[in-house]
């Protein structure tokens, strides 16, 4: 297996310095590192972190990122680019091959078992998969489900279900993301000027691959990518570390 890890996010000023808000820290642990963390779990061969360019110019990112994790590829984006699908394909010729491949976003963080989700996937011989967590925030994107468990169609930023997606996609295969991929950028199919990662999913469905869902209570996601949301989590943190205090 190889995992994307797309870095993308915004900026927080701390002490008048912008950084990343993957590298924000509390319990002296970035979370970048507990990002890391999680996705060694399942047990990548590589895990490979499409870093922007001015990230590494001005913080040394790409040493950091090596410093916590052995198997790292840093892939250096160079500007803004026209959403996650093709600062994904950035990463192509590291993924472009049959090995599985998992997508994830470095500013969300999933508090639950990685592998059980993609031991699921597999024992359900998915082509791909995605993890779901209950709302109707059109912030998100959205995963329809047919009689048989399985997705049927994925809408960016239209609440169709009440299946929002965290930013977990799984690909039995690395060459399928890639033509995927490929494929939205060729039909031209822009949402808020923007290729998603979701739209992928639905070239996939195309191709009558088979789409597999999990399911995830709304407190194991946690989004960090405003100043707001991190401050929300961070409060979490600190009121589950008093209760096990008391």
């Amino acid at each position: 297996m190889k995992i994307v890890v797309l870095m993308g996010g915004g900026n927080l000023d701390i002490k008048s310095e912008r950084y990343p808000l993957y590298m924000t820290e509390f319990n002296e642990e970035m979370v970048l590192e507990r990002q890391i963390a999680a996705l060694q779990k399942l047990e990548p061969r590589d895990i490979i972190f499409c870093v922007r360019s001015t990230d590494i110019s001005n913080f040394n990112v790409d040493d950091m990122i090596r410093q916590s994790a052995d198997n790292a590829i840093c892939v250096e984006v160079a500007g803004p680019t026209a959403g996650s699908v093709c600062t994904a394909l950035l990463a192509a010729e590291h993924i472009d091959d049959n090995e599985e491949v998992v997508l994830v976003a470095a500013d969300e963080l999933i508090d639950t078992d990685l592998s059980e989700i993609v031991k699921a996937f597999r024992a359900r011989q998915c082509d791909a998969g995605v993890l779901s967590f209950r709302s109707v925030h059109p912030r998100y994107s959205f995963a329809l489900v047919d009689e048989d468990g399985n997705v049927c169609e994925i809408a960016e930023k239209k609440p169709i279900s009440k299946h929002a997606l965290a930013s977990f996609y799984y690909f039995r295969s690395g060459r399928d993301f890639v033509r995927s991929a490929l494929n939205v950028v060729r039909k031209d199919r822009k949402i808020n000027n923007a290729f998603y990662i979701s739209q992928t999913i639905n070239e996939m469905i195309l191709r009558h691959a088979k789409v597999g869902i999990e399911h995830i209570a709304n407190d194991c996601f946690h989004p960090l990518k405003t100043e707001m949301q991190l401050a929300q989590y961070i409060s979490q943190l600190n009121d589950h570390k008093e209760g096990l205090l008391h």
